[in-house]
């Protein structure tokens, strides 16, 4: 009987070392990674995945899982404030040798930096950037250049001349500087001048109460630019109520901000694209592991969403999460 229950722990052994390594007779190159036929392992570690702007980075990188034969585990904490969560996570996948490379979106660059150390494991970083010295690549939108396409588009619509006002985000964060710095400078070179800016923690009734203070300030006000789109249909709300009718521009061109667009809420948002940024960082993690040079930013892009396109937008949104 132990004989029998030995033969077969040892099958059962084989079995799981062929369905880890896809392939029993391959050898390891000596990168962290095995060459020959054997599967890419590839770690994500979002932001969250508790929100519909995530969901379509977690999309993106599904389906390139899926067109490149790659494995992938995809994680993300609770909230965009669970720090040591997002943080624990990472520390889990650098201790697990089977992971070949790693991209992560960090919500706090520094911290996640002083986590990776000394790891000779691929990092590449989404959506958001960090000072790590040795990460491969960047894979993002130029948030300051597609901010500006946003104050050209604003600025264009208001007519030469307009008041302006900024809400940003967390004044500090480089995300939130770089939008208001291109959206500053998209604005006044279309001729509108920025009177007012104001920070609003990327909350939508924080940007309600925010608007409420500028209006009563800026009476001639006739453009808000914000650094998402939920800021952008709090400011709405606030004009709305006030009775004044603005030019108002988001950022993300996340469903419900385009949907605002459709209904006439807010004029435009600028859109990244958040499904492509998970589907090439897959892509781009893959190159590093084979060895291919990847370019170390990788600029996904942005559009500007107005009722035009808003329609068409929309559709492609929904058809990138299956619905």
């Amino acid at each position: 009987m132990k004989k029998t229950l030995l033969a077969t722990i040892g099958a059962m052994s084989l079995v799981l070392s062929a369905c880890g390594t896809g392939t029993s007779e391959t050898e390891s190159d000596g990168s962290g990674n095995s060459g020959g036929d054997e599967t890419i392992k590839v770690g994500v570690v979002l932001k969250t995945l508790s929100s519909e702007y995530w969901s379509y980075v977690g999309a993106g990188v599904e389906a390139a899982a899926e067109d490149l034969g790659v494995e992938v585990q995809l994680l993300g904490p609770a909230s965009e404030t669970a720090y040591d969560e997002q943080n624990n996570m990472l520390e889990t996948m650098l201790a697990d040798d089977a992971m070949d490379a790693i991209v992560i979106a960090p919500l706090q660059p520094d911290s996640v930096v002083s986590v990776l150390g000394g790891t000779e494991k691929p990092i590449l970083f989404v959506d958001t950037d960090a000072p790590f010295e040795n990460k491969v690549s960047y894979i993002g939108t130029g948030n300051e250049e597609a901010a500006r396409t946003g104050g050209e588009a604003a600025a264009e619509i208001a007519g030469e001349g307009a008041e302006a006002a900024w809400i940003g985000g967390v004044q500090g964060n480089t995300t939130s500087d770089q939008r208001e710095a291109g959206f500053i400078a998209g604005l006044e070179a279309g001729g509108v001048t920025v009177v007012a800016k104001q920070y609003a923690e990327g909350l939508a009734d924080k940007a309600a109460s925010t608007m409420e203070n500028i209006l009563t300030s800026n009476p001639n006000l006739t453009v808000v630019v914000t650094n998402n789109d939920e800021m952008a249909a709090g400011a709405a709300r606030a004009a709305d109520a006030a009775g004044r009718e603005l030019v108002i521009f988001g950022f993300d061109g996340i469903q419900a901000g385009v949907q605002n667009v459709i209904d006439g809420t807010v004029t435009g948002t600028v859109a990244q694209d958040p499904y492509g940024m998970g589907y090439k960082s897959v892509e781009a993690a893959v190159a590093a592991i084979k060895g291919e040079t990847v370019e170390e930013f990788i600029d996904t892009g942005s559009k500007i969403i107005t009722s035009e396109n808003a329609e068409d937008y929309l559709a492609t949104l929904r058809e990138q999460l299956g619905e």
